[in-house]
């Protein structure tokens, strides 16, 4: 359990110290909604933007444990390329386990619970339809509540999804406070596939694997978000020891 503002970064300490600083980030890519960083193994890491219009820093050149640094940062640009370091540091072509959708995963062993999703992520009418779902969103839609009511209704859910992007913004650690008793899940391409989370209250991780391509780069730099998910990439699902039972 986090108790203390120290605790709250020794996540982030562990992560940070994944990334091995005898290695470099050769090459770097941007556009308004993702950012790819490529170590000098040829190991990719993707995060997604929090919507800035300013270009990020460029870790080029920087040791990767350095670049992973910045994923403390309270310049959330600069915290999205630490992120991105820290998974082109976890995120090997070794790793395997299930390719399935996160969401497609848990319909079954959600049902009939209550689940919140942290973030509107597409496609949640399938799990609209066989759950008590409520959807917490920084800039809410019609039918979504906003961020600031995780302290009142988290604590009462049985399955919690929340982007990766809650590590760049700060808010994971409180968000694991808040759901001791649930299956939390951490979804999408921002999140490190690193069992080191397990230590922290999540359960199941469902990141992306991608390719060095000059297609991933080009889709990343002209904002065409859909083909970042096609362009050498595939989903990993890793789940903490019993969950698959």
């Amino acid at each position: 359990m986090l108790k203390t503002p120290a605790d709250k970064w020794a996540l982030y300490d562990q992560l940070i110290a994944l990334a091995d600083p005898s290695l470099s980030v050769s090459s770097f890519a941007a556009g308004r909604f993702w950012l790819m960083v490529v170590s000098s193994t040829g190991a990719v890491g993707l995060a997604q933007r929090p919507g800035s219009s300013v270009p990020p820093p460029n870790p080029i050149g920087l040791n990767l444990r350095e670049a992973a640094s910045w994923v403390k940062s309270w310049d959330f640009d600069q915290a999205a390329v630490g992120l991105a370091a820290i998974n082109a540091a976890i995120n090997a072509a070794s790793l395997a386990g299930p390719s399935q959708d996160a969401f497609d995963f848990f319909q079954e062993r959600a049902r009939g619970h209550k689940v919140a999703v942290v973030g509107h992520f597409p496609y949640l009418a399938r799990l609209k339809a066989t759950t008590e779902l409520v959807i917490l969103e920084r800039d809410p839609k019609p039918g979504d509540l906003p961020d600031s009511a995780a302290e009142y209704v988290l604590p009462a859910q049985d399955f919690v999804f929340a982007t990766g992007t809650t590590i760049i913004n700060k808010t994971l650690p409180r968000l694991l406070e808040l759901t001791p008793k649930a299956v939390f899940a951490l979804v999408g391409p921002s999140t490190p596939l690193s069992p080191v989370l397990f230590d922290y209250g999540v359960s199941a991780l469902a990141g992306l694997l991608a390719d060095n391509s000059p297609e991933l780069a080009t889709a990343i730099q002209s904002d065409q978000c859909e083909s970042v998910f096609r362009s050498g990439a595939r989903k990993i699902n890793l789940l903490k020891l019993g969950l698959n039972r």
